[in-house]
């Protein structure tokens, strides 16, 4: 199966990681959503957009890419990194993503705790799971991404 991640990652690159870990897994080209080509997308069967949450959604640069890509009949899967699983809102990308003629077939919320470098009163908000994602959570998001291969839908959270 020919299969594309396309992600936005910044400030700690968690979701890089995290993307990384799935196109690994699956054996996907991965490329950050900076470098896609809207109309290159129809060139694969299984199509990953994944971002980290922002004001309760995926990064707009994600969301612009998905509005700029021609009408397909795709399998595609989404995912994200929050620092807060309550924080999740894929509603908004699987919209946009089904007024393109694509299948959601699995989404992944990856919840990788605040990773800041806080101190003093902050430091228990964010310094208490420093280290995120880790190996399990890198696990967790592989085997998300092998299930993909094999099911025709998928759901999953850290």
């Amino acid at each position: 199966m020919n299969t594309l991640i396309v992600y936005k990652s910044y400030h700690r690159m968690n979701t890089e990681k995290v993307a990384k870990a799935m196109a690994e897994a699956m054996n996907a080209q991965l490329t950050k959503v900076e470098d896609a080509r809207p109309e290159a997308l129809a060139e694969y069967d299984l199509i990953g957009f994944g971002s980290g949450i922002y004001g309760l959604k995926h990064h707009k640069a994600l969301i612009d890419l998905i509005e700029a890509m021609p009408a397909m009949d795709k399998n595609v899967f989404v995912f994200s990194t929050c620092g807060n699983l309550r924080e999740v809102n894929h509603k908004l990308i699987k919209e946009k993503l089904t007024e393109r003629g694509c299948h959601i077939v699995g989404e992944f919320a990856g919840a990788l705790r605040l990773n800041r470098d806080w101190k003093g009163a902050l430091a228990f908000i964010g310094g208490k799971n420093k280290g995120h994602p880790d190996e399990k959570d890198l696990e967790n998001a592989r085997a998300f991404a092998k299930g993909l291969l094999g099911t025709s839908s998928t759901t999953s959270s850290l």
